[in-house]
């Protein structure tokens, strides 16, 4: 078993700077991928205060190394490569990197978000990692940071092909917006990274709206695993319903906060109507994950 390294956030504002003009997300912090697990607090896309993303992320470098959810690269096959959508401050892509990198698995990672800010600062966490020597500096040409809307038809990165696509992207609904964020989350983080904005329709169909754009991108670009963060074990149903429409993939699981406990591993097969997943782990869902591509969705055309 490797050593789990995660990610610590120190005060950013002497690195982004703190025009809020210039850079409204100067209240996240730099990522500091090599220190002791649990450490990590929120990158902009997670809800408040809880390291959910930091869990499955680590859990899913895990499965990548140990359980062959996705063939190991080769000197001959080329790298592994992982699509990060919603990346906002990069926490996910950097962390990936930081835990598969040192198994000497070859990488190549994108992060891309609609946000030209999210952007920056994602840029700006590579190149203060590396200049700590949290990261080597051969990360420069193994992550990348471009603007892209995952909404949009013309999407030059979606042409590459991706072995791996992970996204946490704004699943808050706007009920539970009002309802279960603190005050400075409010004031502080820009609303459309938290809350879809742009969608209309019952509550639950905003909180959702992401999903079946990721679900579509990860088709197209035959990916061989899927991970999305959610919110609560309703939405992981929900989520779990939609990929399973698509016919993509054959195996599904819910990842919950306690995934990451190995001394007692708690392990349920469920049924959701015609669908059956494996909810690893106990407490709130965190992360919806399939892979094992259909014979019928490996025939399909991107």
């Amino acid at each position: 078993m490797f050593n789990l390294r995660t990610l610590a956030l120190k005060d950013c504002a002497s690195f982004v700077g703190t025009d809020p003009e210039e850079f409204p997300y100067s209240t996240y912090s730099v990522i500091n991928p090599s220190v002791t697990y649990r450490s990590f607090a929120r990158d902009m896309c997670s809800s408040p205060g809880r390291p959910e993303t930091e869990t499955w992320a680590t859990y899913l470098a895990t499965r990548i190394q140990h359980d062959n959810v996705v063939k190991q690269p080769t000197s001959t096959s080329g790298p592994l490569r992982i699509l990060d959508l919603c990346t906002g401050s990069g926490c996910i892509s950097l962390l990936l990197f930081a835990l598969l990198s040192v198994q000497s698995i070859p990488l190549q990672i994108l992060g891309v978000d609609i946000s030209q800010a999210a952007v920056k600062l994602a840029q700006r966490n590579l190149f203060h990692n590396i200049s700590k020597g949290f990261l080597p500096a051969s990360a420069l040409s193994h992550i990348g940071f471009p603007q892209g809307d995952v909404f949009a038809e013309d999407r030059s990165w979606k042409e590459r092909g991706y072995d791996i696509v992970v996204s946490n992207p704004p699943y808050i609904s706007p009920v539970n917006y009002n309802r279960t964020t603190t005050r400075s989350v409010r004031n502080h983080e820009p609303k459309t990274a938290l809350v879809p904005t742009f969608r209309s329709g019952s509550d639950e169909v905003v909180g959702d709206a992401f999903y079946p754009r990721i679900i579509s991108i990860a088709r197209d670009t035959k990916a061989k695993v899927l991970v999305m963060e959610v919110g609560d074990m309703h939405q992981a149903r929900r989520v779990v319903q939609l990929v399973g429409k698509s016919r993509i993939w054959q195996k599904m699981e819910i990842w919950t906060d306690g995934v990451l406990d190995h001394h007692s591993p708690h392990i349920v097969t469920d049924h959701l109507g015609a669908y059956i997943i494996t909810i690893r782990g106990k407490g709130e869902a965190r992360a919806v994950a399939v892979w094992g591509r259909t014979m019928m969705a490996n025939s399909r055309k991107s």
